[in-house]
């Protein structure tokens, strides 16, 4: 059995939590809604997770717009596999705050889930304007986000997605394979080569339209990369339901390589 993990890998860029957040300025209110989100929090470290959702339930009850409070029971949601709730939960703050990256981020892997297709190409086009926008220069810099994280068998499997694979390092997506104890095992990749394409394209114009991609493995031992094998070549971009079910054929049925090269494990990382 597979199932769907989330979590925010993003910084919590210029996001007020909690009461600070509401529209009121009664400072008696105020005060409240600092104690009770205070209280919610302390209830969810402790693991105690309906109890916290309530507390910020109430507190969204009175005011709607208590982003801090959207925000933790929109997590709470998804550690309770809430799906439909957590999506309605980030959907809010994602209005209230059009321009903050986790909010989507979020949105994205907990649409993937629920088989949204349609809705995570709209939030990815939104997220990749967002972040080539430069508004949010920390956001701008980063080279992907986590589009899905999968539990099976014991390991997690954390699949990233790159703004831009026509840039440095040319990667398309990411899958790396964690152990229980947070420890790297696998790295597959799919990755663009522009060298490959312009000499294609060059070769032929019936090509002109041509991408080559190759599905690359880097071997991991004791945390690092020994040897970095190549698979596969393909000749057009899949979408992202074939190369994740190509993705989990590999991993479980290793192909032979085209080709290994030895790396320096310093310089691969």
């Amino acid at each position: 059995m597979i199932r769907i993990l989330f979590v925010l890998l993003l910084p919590l860029l210029a996001l007020t939590f909690g009461w600070a957040s509401a529209e009121t300025t009664d400072p008696v209110k105020i005060a409240n809604f600092e104690k009770r989100f205070a209280q919610g929090i302390d209830l969810e470290q402790q693991g105690k997770l309906a109890e916290a959702r309530a507390i910020f339930d109430g507190i969204l009850a009175q005011e709607p717009s208590a982003k801090g409070s959207l925000r933790e029971a929109g997590l709470i949601s998804v550690r309770l596999n809430e799906l439909p709730k957590a999506s309605d939960y980030f959907e809010k703050l994602h209005a209230l705050v059009p321009d903050y990256p986790a909010a989507i981020e979020s949105l994205i892997q907990i649409n993937q889930s629920l088989g949204r297709d349609v809705k995570v190409e709209r939030l990815i086009k939104e997220f990749r304007a967002l972040h080539d926008g430069g508004k949010i220069p920390e956001f701008s810099k980063s080279l992907c986000f986590v589009r899905e994280r999968i539990h099976h068998d014991q390991q997690e499997i954390i699949i990233s997605q790159f703004f831009d694979y026509t840039k440095n390092p040319n990667t398309v997506w990411m899958a790396e394979v964690m152990d229980a104890n947070r420890q790297l095992k696998r790295r597959l990749l799919l990755n663009y080569d522009p060298d490959a394409t312009k000499a294609m394209r060059d070769k032929d114009p019936k090509y002109a339209n041509t991408e080559v991609f190759t599905w690359f493995e880097h071997v991991i031992k004791d945390q690092q990369v020994m040897e970095i094998d190549a698979y596969l070549q393909i000749f057009a971009l899949p979408d992202y339901k074939k190369f994740r079910s190509a993705m989990l054929i590999i991993m479980a049925n290793t192909p032979k390589p085209i080709y290994s090269q030895a790396v320096d494990a310093s310089a691969a990382q």
